[in-house]
This record gives structure tokens, C-alpha cells and sequence, in this order.
């Protein structure tokens, strides 16, 4: 049992390392022009190793799993897809090309980005998820997340606005969207539990914040 206990420690510990590395490469590669380009076109290859470390430490797949794995995506790009193509959602805005393959004008790697932070959030706070209530301060944390992010993604190519300022409207909706996702969490009683989650989330919100120094 104790064997078993010290190399689960040590596979979180590798992991932990290898985001920490990960990203600081990011961050260095992004600091230089020479370099910035070459970044840019590696952002999709981020989101998927993100995407596939983290929920390599989740743990339970089941079918409740499989199902908000495969809703919550098609949930965000549904809304992205409305939002960037009618105005609806969000405000006046367009993606760039550092998304990578788009459908409707929207990246397909959008709909990953809001699984990873909805789970990312929602894993971190086992303590409380289960009150009614957690689902609006989960809501503003993810406004709080797209606030650092928005002038790095400006920068990097990821999406851009009409006139290149965020609108108000973009961060209201981030917070319903977000809620409805975070309440269909709760109310499934999803029972996710990752050991690698609050370390993603927290060296994805500090690269973000480091860029927009960096960048600015």
C-alpha cells in the first residue's frame, strides 16, 4: 500500500514539474520575436497536452463522466458559434488563426478550452461544490480568468474585437455561460476529483497574467 501511495505522489510530482517546464517554455518562446511566430502555431498542441495530462488523473470514468466530457464542449462551441457568427453572445468579435481548424468561423479546440477550465474550477473545490451557491462564485472566477486572458489573446492571435477593446457584454455572458455549465455540474452531483487540477489552472492563469507584461 505504501509503494502504491508513493508512486501515485511521484506521477503527480512528474506532472506538476512537467506543466511548470511546459509553460515556462511557453512563456520564453513568447518573449522573443524570433521565436513568437513558431508559439503562436503551437497553441492548439497546448491545449491538447493540457487537455490530455489532466484528465489522465481523473478519477472516475463513468458514464456521468463521459457525458459532461462530451456536453460541456459541444455546449461552448455551440455558444461560440452563435456568438461569433450573429453578435448574440459576447459582442463584436472574430477568431484568429492561432486556434488552429475552425468550423463556422470557430475554432474546434474552443469547446476543449472551456471543458478544461470548468473542470479545472470545479475539481479544485471539492470542499464546497456540493452548496447550491458554489456555482456563482465558480461563475465569477471564470470572468476573473477571461479577464487576464483577453489582452494575451488579442496579442497571440487567438480572437480579436471590433475596435479592439472587450466589451462589458462579453464578460456578463462568460458568467451565465459558465454558470449554466457549473450548474449542470452540481446538479448531475458530477464527483470529479484531480489532483492535477488546481496546478493547471493556476500556471495557466499565471502564464496568461506574465504575457500581458510581457506583451504590453
Amino acid at each position: 500500500m505504501q509503494t502504491i501511495e508513493i508512486n501515485k505522489i511521484s506521477k503527480v510530482s512528474v506532472a506538476r514539474l512537467f506543466l511548470v517546464i511546459f509553460y515556462l517554455v511557453g512563456l520564453l518562446g513568447f518573449s522573443f520575436e524570433l521565436t513568437f511566430p513558431l508559439f503562436q502555431k503551437l497553441v492548439p498542441l497546448n491545449l491538447i497536452v493540457s487537455a490530455l495530462l489532466l484528465f489522465s488523473f481523473h478519477n472516475r470514468w463513468d458514464v456521468k463522466s463521459i457525458l459532461l466530457f462530451v456536453t460541456i464542449p459541444v455546449f461552448g462551441i455551440l455558444v461560440e458559434i452563435i456568438g461569433v457568427n450573429t453578435q448574440l453572445f459576447f459582442g463584436n468579435y472574430s477568431y484568429g488563426e492561432s486556434l488552429g481548424l475552425k468550423i463556422f468561423n470557430t475554432p474546434v479546440l474552443i469547446g476543449l478550452n472551456w471543458l478544461i477550465l470548468t473542470y479545472c474550477i470545479y475539481s479544485s473545490f471539492v470542499r464546497f461544490r456540493e452548496k447550491w451557491f458554489f456555482i456563482f462564485p465558480a461563475a465569477a472566477i471564470m470572468v476573473g480568468f477571461d479577464f487576464i486572458l483577453e489582452p494575451v489573446a488579442m496579442q497571440i492571435d487567438m480572437w480579436d474585437w471590433q475596435g479592439g477593446i472587450v466589451p462589458l457584454k462579453n464578460y456578463v455572458d462568460w458568467y451565465w455561460v459558465s454558470l449554466i455549465i457549473f450548474f449542470f455540474m452540481w446538479i448531475t452531483k458530477f464527483r470529479a476529483k484531480n489532483e492535477l487540477a488546481s496546478t493547471l489552472i493556476l500556471i495557466q492563469f499565471l502564464f496568461f497574467l506574465s504575457l500581458n507584461f510581457i506583451l504590453n
